[in-house]
């Protein structure tokens, strides 16, 4: 906001006046609109063309009519329009930031868009790991411009409050040091998406896993919609990127089966790993944070066919899936792919069975080693198959994209891993996997 000055103080009162011009519809002259606001009659001679175009017509006998001021631009947004600083009067919208909060704020958006543009290029092979290299730049930048604004220190510092340098330059914080400083410990669906996002970064930055894209993109659709939202609640819809966010157009199979399973072949172990990763990752949320759109973003497409040309411009439409009608459910049954047996009532989570069993069986067992069991008595296989399951201890549930598991598994488990020599096989499980 201007400092209320004179001047300040005339260009808010013709603010107010073009706003009862243009309610009214009453036209004016530039004499009249001068003497109303107190400016000389030289002063506003410029204005008609210089300032005001945007939102005044020219009418006969040298009047003009107000049209398209209100609801276009804020008082603040007229101020800037009217100042003397090209900096302010070229772009009046952009809000006024100080230097440094502006070049973080555009740092972060650049990086967000160029990781926009990665991913959604068709023939990107690299579209996961190039998406979460320029993420982690624009998520840091982003909330290392809300503390620049906010006088929050961002530095890391020596023991006697000295900066630490790198290459002679402060050393400010990373990622994860913003997000304890902007979430704290509190495990909330933003902060468990960023964390899972650089983890995933540091696994998959220096290996060729293009296969992982499929599996990830509900997490990097909630990275990207997350960060625009918090760009725009701290620093104006200005910045959004929302015009940006675009569905690329997709051919129905990118690549045919046999150069799939060329492609698994030659990632060997790598692909494993990351998916085992993956499972145990989402394994350990709680239920709540998990099925939250902010940490993952899931959409059922449904073709929608309209009457006529003009209502069959779109091509799909997003469906909650608890908005989606018996007709809706028909429609999917007759346009997927055959699948298994699929349902979740009664059903335990990995987080469940793992919970049951500890308690039960008296010694250590974690999400690692669950992973490790299902793996070890072939229960399931990996990636999203659920023909692989074997349903008296496994299903695949639809909705969320991972498995579930049976009351029988437990039991089986228990038994199983109540014996000490079973028990410590399957401990050993990924040496022996890996010999």
């Amino acid at each position: 906001m201007a400092k209320r000055t004179k001047s300040y103080k005339r260009i808010e009162k013709s603010y107010h006046v073009f706003l009862e011009y243009e309610r009214t519809g009453e036209s004016f002259s530039l004499k009249e609109i001068a003497e109303k606001v107190g400016w000389a009659g030289s002063t506003v001679q410029t204005y008609p063309s210089k300032k005001w175009h945007l939102f005044i017509t020219r009418l006969p006998d040298d009047r003009f009519k107000v049209d398209g001021l209100e609801g276009n631009y804020s008082l603040d947004e007229y101020t800037n329009l009217m100042s003397q600083s090209d900096r302010l009067s070229n772009d009046p919208k952009k809000p006024a930031l100080a230097l440094e909060v502006e070049r973080l704020v555009t740092k972060a958006r650049e990086s967000a868009i160029l990781a926009l543009d990665i991913y959604n290029r068709p023939a990107t092979l690299f579209r996961t790991e190039g998406f979460l290299v320029m993420m982690v730049i624009a998520w840091r930048s982003l909330l290392h411009a809300i503390f620049e604004r906010d006088k929050i220190d961002y530095c890391y510092r020596n023991d006697d409050g000295t900066s630490q340098l790198v290459d002679g330059e402060p050393r400010v914080w990373d990622l994860a040091g913003c997000i304890k400083r902007q979430w704290g410990d509190k495990p909330t669906p933003e902060r468990e998406n960023l964390k899972f996002a650089i983890e995933l970064r540091n696994r998959i930055e220096h290996r060729y896993v293009p296969e992982i894209d499929p599996h990830v993109a509900g997490e990097c659709q909630s990275l990207l919609l997350n960060f625009d939202e918090l760009l725009t609640t701290e620093f104006g819809s200005y910045f959004a990127l929302r015009e940006s966010l675009a569905m690329p157009l997709q051919t129905s199979r990118v690549r045919e089966g046999s150069q799939m399973e060329a492609i698994k072949r030659f990632q060997g172990n790598q692909y494993d790993e990351l998916r085992d990763f993956l499972d145990e990752y989402r394994d350990a949320l709680g239920d709540e944070i998990y099925a939250d759109p902010k940490f993952s973003f899931r959409v059922y497409l449904i073709p929608r066919l309209g009457n006529h040309e003009s209502s069959s411009d779109k091509a799909v439409e997003f469906v909650h899936a608890k908005d989606m009608t018996p007709d809706m459910k028909k429609l999917i049954a007759l346009i997927k792919e055959k699948r298994a047996p699929v349902a979740n009532q009664g059903r335990l989570k990995p987080s469940s069975v793992v919970s049951s069993v500890s308690k039960r069986i008296g010694k250590p067992f974690k999400i690692y080693h669950h992973t490790q069991a299902w793996k070890m008595y072939a229960v399931r296989g990996l990636g999203q198959d659920p023909s692989s399951c074997k349903p008296k201890y496994c299903q695949f549930d639809e909705v969320h994209g991972d498995y579930v598991y049976t009351d029988a598994w437990v039991e089986f488990l228990v038994k199983k891993l109540s014996s000490p020599d079973e028990y410590e096989l399957l401990i050993k499980y990924r040496r022996q996997e890996g010999s």
